[in-house]
This record gives structure tokens, C-alpha cells and sequence, in this order.
């Protein structure tokens, strides 16, 4: 969309070069930069955007937005240029969404799973053409699938995803919106429909710096929405939510909770539970509604991923019986506690989970434990049963404080583990491996450096009533090492490593 000169200057509070009578198109990367088009210098944590101007006009950028002057350059100089960039990003892709109707879910763990369990709902009632799904693990368009990048994009993807969506006829849209995405900018100037908060752990502190820093972050896509708003009253984050931002619903166990979950039990190779609704969605009847849902999906974390979904699509005035219907025949959400079928003629399980996180890796096992019948249904724990046997890392680049609480969960709930590379980046791989080993048994606990290596000798010691637990990649199909970057994609390598067994 083509935004004057006049625009530009309401929009970004400076005078534009009288060279520039309009643009209609933003971006960040030099590379992209084309004739009629912005280039916004972002300062990164490593390189100046400004480095890069030089490259942007060669490729034709009409207008340099940065934070201080380019010589040569017809700049406008900004105080913050990713504040710059989503405003122009947004007014370029025509302010998508005033079009469509955006679900924002926010939390450390479950953002995804919640993604996918709402858009399900969302295309049962709707239709699939008319819904859309940002998340970590794809991008989906209506009938159209791709694999994203990040969690959140950067300004400009985000707005020319949701421009894409509402040209396509695309009504509703799950954004899956991480605490980089509020922090920076990436996310600003979208209007949220309702939001949806899962919890709050410990993460990215190498961007927040405080637990405080990161949940105010998380805080403020609540502040932003006007319609529906729900949160995990279990949490004690989610609890401050609920007394802090006013209009804020809550789901959970708690006895409080607007949305109470009870009879949690087994059922059909999933988990059922009940959820009592308020009693606005009786229909007359002077009592809290109760509904009974199925889902394919295990663990006490996921009836929770569930619940916060269905909470905030009944918000949105969806029927119950599509509800109760969608969430019963949900897809299988990619690295999530994903199994891979081949597994099953070896008379083992294998499944690739995301967890990267000393509290998701706890969450995954303590799961994975109950799959081979290692603790019972009060809490005790029992010898018999099959092993968990865990390949895992930790990133480079995080937080290095949780790579020995990783060790030590790992060795507390799997019965044979390995440490492996996830995304090391620029950091030497063997002092990663050797801080998480800090806090592992090493009587249950190797190293092996090579990923693929590691999941084979995992999925070789793999007996019948054994379940290989994959963690930390999920649905990732690029590992990022210090000589490179390499494709690489759990599902698929488990995959072919059980074909050679």
C-alpha cells in the first residue's frame, strides 16, 4: 500500500527529504530493498543496520529510516528504529489487522500447542480456508502450509502475513506471540482481538535479564487487547495477570479459576477432562455449565494448553458443540510430543518434543514416564516398566544458568541419557555439554556430541517398552553450529535411522 510523504512524516514525527514523495514497501534487510521502498537501520545486537545502507540503495531504496544521520543518505533519523519499522510496516501492509480477527497467545511453554488447538477450533467452525495460523512451527494460510522462520518475525513479516492472509479471505488468525516479538517491536501496531497466557519460566533471560523484565514483556500484550482476555490462574504469573490487568478471566485447577478444570483422567489413548464454564453460556440454566472434552493429547500441561484454548474460542461465541467435536479430532501438533509411526514395528516408542527448557524437559518426561507405565496413578513410582532413555542439550547463546538444572531433571526422570548439540551457534560445543553435565548423574548420563549420532545410539538401546525421547529441536529443520548452519530435522533423522536398525 502506497504511503505518502505527508504519511510518512505523521507517521514517523520528522520531516522526510523533499526527494521522497512516498513509499510503499519497508524493510530491515538490505537485501530486499527495493526501488519505491524504506530501508529501516536496525541496531542489532551484534551489527548496525546503517552498515548496510550502502547495499539498500544500490538495490534502489528510496528513503533510509535510522537512528542517526547517513551521509549521502536521504534519511530520517528516529529515536527507535524498530518503533519506525512496525509503524511502516503496518501502514505499507495497509493495517491488516483492522481486517481480520487476531488470537495473540503468549506464555513460555504451551504457546504452540495453544496455536494449533485454537486454529482447530477456529477451522471447524469457520472453515479452514478462513483461518491462520504464525507460529514457531509454521505458517498456515487457509489450505496453504510453510515452515517459519522464528516464533515471531520481524515487523514486516508479520504485517505481510497478515496482509497475505486477509487478500486470501482469511478471517481469523492465531498469532503465536513471543516475548522477542512484544519486546522488539515485531508485533506493534496489530490489534488483538483476545489473548491467551499459558505460563511463565525461566527463559530468554539473556533478553530480559530479570523474571520481572520478562514477565511485564508478557504482560503487555494483555494491556494491548480489548476483547476477551484468559489466563493460567495455576501460574503464579498468570495469577498477577488476572489482579493487574482488569477484565482478565482465568482457567485452571484453582478452586478461583473462571474456567475450572477437574476429573482429569486417561481415556482412549489421550487424557479427558471436565471444564465448568460461567454461567453465561447456560442458556438460562442458574449453574455453571460443564463440558466434557476428549483429546488426543497426554500430559496435565496439554489439558491445560486445551482448556485456555477452549476458554477463549467459547469467549469468541463458539458453539459447544464444535468445540467439544474439534478439540476430539485435533491433528498432531509437529515437535510437540510428536511420535514417529515408524517406531511402533520395533516394538519401542519415539517421540520429538521442543522442550528446551529445564521446566519443558520435566513436563516431557514426566509424560514419557507414565507412556511405559514407570509411575503409578497416585504419585508413586514403580521399577517395572520400560525406560526412558532422553537425547537433549542445551542452546548456545541462552541463558547458560539452566543448562545443569536441565542435567539434573534429565537424570532424575529418564533412565538413560545423552547429551547432545542443539543449536550451539558460536559457542564451543563441549563446555555446553560439559555445564549441563555439571548437574546430570553421570552413571545414567553420556556425551555425544554429534546429534545424529546420538539419537542412533539412543534408538539402538532402545528395547521393546522402551520410549526415546528427542528433545530440544521439535519441529526445527535447521541446527545452527559454529562451522554453520546445517539441515537437520529430528522427525526426519529418527526416521531414517530406524529404517537402518
Amino acid at each position: 500500500m502506497y504511503v505518502s510523504r505527508a504519511e510518512l512524516e505523521k507517521i514517523l514525527g520528522a520531516s522526510v527529504p523533499e526527494s521522497v514523495d512516498g513509499i510503499d514497501a519497508v524493510t530491515h534487510d538490505s537485501r530486499a530493498a527495493k526501488p519505491g521502498g524504506a530501508f529501516v537501520a536496525i541496531p542489532g545486537f551484534t551489527v548496525d543496520g546503517v552498515t548496510f545502507v550502502p547495499q539498500a540503495l544500490a538495490n534502489g531504496a528510496s528513503l533510509v529510516v535510522a537512528e542517526r544521520d547517513v551521509e549521502g543518505a536521504p534519511t530520517v533519523v528516529v529515536p527507535d528504529a524498530r518503533v519506525a519499522l512496525a509503524a511502516l510496516a503496518t501502514a505499507t501492509a495497509g493495517h491488516p489487522s483492522h481486517d481480520v480477527t487476531v488470537y495473540g497467545i503468549t506464555g513460555t511453554n504451551g504457546k504452540t500447542t495453544s496455536s494449533y488447538v485454537l486454529h482447530g477450533i477456529l477451522s471447524a467452525a469457520y472453515g479452514e480456508e478462513k483461518t491462520g495460523l504464525l507460529t514457531t512451527a509454521e505458517i498456515v494460510v487457509g489450505r496453504e502450509r510453510e515452515p517459519a522462520v522464528r516464533t515471531t518475525g520481524e515487523a514486516p513479516q508479520v504485517q505481510g502475513n497478515l496482509a497475505r492472509m486477509r487478500d486470501a479471505g482469511v478471517e481469523h488468525v492465531v498469532l503465536e506471540t513471543s516475548s522477542h516479538g512484544i519486546h522488539l517491536h515485531r508485533v506493534a501496531g496489530t490489534r488483538y482481538a483476545a489473548a491467551l497466557f499459558t505460563n511463565l519460566t525461566r527463559d530468554h533471560l539473556d533478553l530480559h535479564g530479570t523474571m520481572e523484565d520478562y514477565f511485564l514483556t508478557k504482560r503487555r500484550l494483555f494491556e494491548w487487547t480489548d476483547g476477551p482476555k484468559l489466563t493460567n490462574v495455576d501460574d503464579a504469573y498468570g495469577a498477577r495477570i488476572v489482579a493487574e490487568v482488569p477484565g482478565t478471566l482465568g482457567f485452571g485447577v484453582s478452586e478461583n479459576a473462571d474456567y475450572r478444570i477437574t476429573k482429569v483422567h486417561p481415556s482412549d489413548g489421550g487424557t479427558a477432562f471436565t471444564l465448568t464454564t460461567p454461567e453465561r453460556f447456560l442458556d438460562g440454566r442458574d449453574a455453571p455449565g460443564v463440558i466434557e472434552l476428549q483429546m488426543p493429547l497426554l500430559g496435565d500441561y496439554n489439558v491445560h494448553n486445551v482448556a485456555g484454548a477452549s476458554a477463549i474460542a467459547l469467549e469468541m461465541g463458539m458453539p459447544l458443540d464444535t468445540l467439544v467435536g474439534a478439540v476430539a479430532h485435533m491433528a498432531q501438533v509437529p515437535g510437540r510430543f510428536e511420535r514417529v509411526p515408524a517406531a511402533t514395528a520395533k516394538g519401542f516408542e519415539v517421540v520429538v518434543d521442543y522442550a528446551h527448557t529445564e521446566v519443558g524437559l520435566e513436563l516431557v518426561l514426566d509424560v514419557a514416564r507414565a507412556v511405559v507405565g514407570r509411575d503409578h496413578a497416585d504419585g508413586g513410582v514403580r521399577s517395572e516398566g520400560g525406560r526412558v532413555i532422553c537425547v537433549y542439550g542445551a542452546a548456545g547463546r541462552r541463558d547458560p544458568a539452566k543448562r545443569p538444572k536441565m542435567g539434573e531433571v534429565a537424570s532424575r526422570l529418564a533412565d538413560v541419557n545423552i547429551i547432545t548439540n542443539d543449536d550451539t551457534y558460536d559457542e564451543d560445543p563441549q563446555a555446553i555439554a560439559d555445564e549441563v553435565m555439571a548437574g546430570a548423574d553421570p552413571s545414567n548420563t553420556t556425551i555425544v556430541l554429534d546429534r545424529r549420532d546420538a539419537i542412533s545410539q539412543a534408538l539402538t538401546q532402545a528395547r521393546p517398552g522402551d520410549i526415546v525421547v528427542v528433545a530440544g529441536k521439535g519441529h526445527e529443520r535447521v541446527q545452527h553450529l559454529p562451522g554453520g548452519d546445517v539441515d537437520f530435522h529430528d522427525t526426519t533423522v529418527v526416521t531414517e535411522l530406524l529404517a537402518e536398525l
